[in-house]
């Protein structure tokens, strides 16, 4: 997947991927409003790799967020 250069901020989910949607409603609920970045039309996506464990849910992902520069 080939997505253009941007300015993204980015998170990590440390909690069982079955807790991720809380990580994701703490990035729109609580830090979009108080950290004064504007998010813009990019594509937001998780990344998975060699820091989770997919057999058991647990490791890290990271969130990306699209902000404005």
């Amino acid at each position: 997947l080939r997505i253009e250069p941007q300015l993204y901020a980015v998170f990590s989910h440390r909690d069982h991927i079955s807790k991720i949607k809380d990580t994701w409603d703490a990035i729109f609920q609580e830090w979009c409003p108080s950290s004064g970045r504007k998010l813009t039309a990019a594509p937001q996506f998780e990344v998975y790799n060699e820091r989770f464990d997919p057999k058991t849910g647990n490791g890290v992902v990271e969130i990306w967020i699209p902000i404005e520069r």
